[in-house]
């Protein structure tokens, strides 16, 4: 299995926005490798591949260092509020190149499937994933998903690697499915690790400030609890399995704080 630090920096959420600035993006990528962070993960459905170039973009400044890129299949972005699902093969192969070409790359560390469902888990999309693999698209083959999205995952035996919400609150039915990978050696990479209510709404401060907000006024579940991102992201990489705790921010202080936390080794 591929190596990763154990703090994960994702870029995502407003980094696919003109709410930040190609350049900061860019800086806080640069600070976080600076300070150790070595695994670095985005999608295609994160601004419309707009994430993905960010990042291919930040990361030619350290070409020939060991580090770890992950990106998913599975989900892609048209527009602001336009998603569309395709796991099929030439879906799938489509999506990684195009990827590939948007992060600069002949091939990632992780390819992460976005919430599969069984009846999408089948012989043809394997065989494909397994001459991908082959060609070096990829190393590793991960999925991610919520409740039963991970069960099926772990059913199907395809996977090395589950990107998973790990943290205080979950429950009793979460924290087996965990078990359950750890158990099975599956590796499990943290996200959402400082739990699944929204952070207390506060009245924005820079641009980027308003892509929570948004979110937060979309609206959907309360959620059921909050810690500090610094609590959450030990808390994580305490739990059975977890091997690298992934956060996102596009401020410098939250990077620092995260990084001051002590959970990066």
């Amino acid at each position: 299995m591929v190596e990763l630090s154990s703090l994960g920096f994702g870029v995502s959420g407003a980094h696919g926005t003109r709410l930040v600035s190609r350049a900061r993006t860019q800086a806080l990528v640069a600070e976080a490798f600076d300070r150790g962070i070595r695994y670095f993960d985005t999608a295609p459905s994160y601004g419309a591949g707009e994430c993905e170039h960010r990042l291919g973009r930040a990361l030619r400044a350290f070409d020939g260092e060991t580090l770890a890129i992950s990106t998913k299949v599975g989900l892609s972005s048209h527009g602001l509020w336009g998603r569309r699902r395709d796991l099929s093969p030439e879906g799938v192969e489509d999506s990684l190149r195009a990827s590939l070409g948007r992060l600069g790359r002949e091939g990632v560390d992780l390819l992460i499937l976005h919430g599969a469902a069984p009846h999408e888990l089948h012989s043809d999309l394997l065989a494909r994933l397994q001459a991908l693999k082959r060609a070096g698209a990829y190393r590793w083959l991960g999925a991610t998903g919520r409740g039963e999205a991970l069960d099926w995952a772990l059913d199907a035996g395809w996977f090395d690697v589950l990107m998973a919400p790990v943290h205080p609150f979950l429950d009793a039915s979460e924290r087996a499915t965990l078990q359950r990978a750890s158990d099975l050696g599956v590796r499990i990479i943290a996200i959402e690790t400082a739990g699944d209510a929204p952070p207390a709404l506060r009245p924005p401060r820079t641009p980027a400030d308003l892509y929570p907000l948004a979110k937060r006024l979309r609206g959907g579940a309360s959620g059921r609890g909050r810690v500090p991102p610094p609590v959450g992201l030990q808390a994580a990489l305490a739990s059975p399995g977890v091997v690298s705790a992934l956060f996102t921010t596009t401020r410098r202080a939250h990077l620092l704080d995260n990084l001051s936390s002590g959970a990066l080794s």
